[in-house]
């Protein structure tokens, strides 16, 4: 049984205290479902906007402009 040496071979070297050191290709998966996990969520946010939107369209204007106060408001307090 051969003792690990931290950083002996940079070619294929791999940091034990990072979360993907001892399991690099979990990386690549962590990664994807991130990506899928924001696309989720936008749809759901761009669908409940359009949803505000199209429910009164003679007000359309107001309602962006309503989002973009509240979208601004909420910023500032967290």
């Amino acid at each position: 049984m051969s003792r690990y040496i931290y950083g002996k071979n940079k070619r294929n070297w791999a940091d034990p205290s990072s979360k993907y050191g001892l399991c690099p290709e979990q990386f690549e998966k962590d990664v994807q479902e991130h990506q899928e996990r924001k696309g989720r969520k936008k749809e759901t946010i761009k669908a409940m906007f359009e949803g505000m939107m199209k429910s009164d369209p003679t007000r359309q204007e107001e309602t962006f402009q309503i989002f973009v106060e509240t979208l601004k408001e909420w910023r500032e307090k967290n």
